[in-house]
């Protein structure tokens, strides 16, 4: 039954934040679909290049996803050349992975696409409200998930066993 306002459903925060992230998460889907890539496969190659080497269980739990959607990933960005397994220096069962040229490129191209939508939003924000906004979802991402900026690797290279 149609009302007059909006639900408390509809009003909540969470349902706006819902719809924004769904809103942006579509606009660089179709910004990057000619990439090959999804969304998260370029999340994955965007934090190997700031972060460095990573496992595959260190990206699962980063991106909150399980270790066979990481795998998929991971396969899919292998099949692409984009990026290559290594072994850990130390721990000789992790795999490590790493971007290759094509995945640095992959990576630099996929951060363009994203900037320019970085741009919409600035047009859309003035700078008091974008500083508000994102100081608004650090407090909401670091009470909810812990943590405000992801960290790298959970296997140390120094040490023994």
């Amino acid at each position: 039954m149609p009302q007059d306002e909006p639900s408390a459903w509809l009003d909540g925060l969470p349902y706006r934040l819902w719809r924004a992230n769904q809103a942006l998460h579509q606009r660089i889907v179709n910004d990057i679909e000619d990439l090959g890539v999804t969304v998260t496969q370029l999340g994955i190659c965007v934090h190997l290049d700031e972060l460095g080497h990573m496992s595959a269980s260190d990206l699962a739990r980063l991106f909150r996803l399980t270790p066979q959607s990481v795998t998929t990933a991971l396969n899919h960005l292998e099949k692409l050349g984009w990026v290559t397994r290594l072994p850990h220096p130390v721990h000789k069962r992790v795999i490590w992975y790493e971007l290759t040229e094509a995945g640095l490129a992959g990576a630099d191209e996929g951060r363009t696409r994203v900037a320019a939508v970085n741009h919409e939003i600035d047009a859309v924000l003035d700078a008091t409200h974008q500083a508000a906004l994102r100081e608004t979802l650090t407090i909401l991402t670091t009470t909810f998930d812990g943590v405000e900026v992801p960290i790298g690797t959970m296997w140390p290279v120094t040490g023994s066993r």
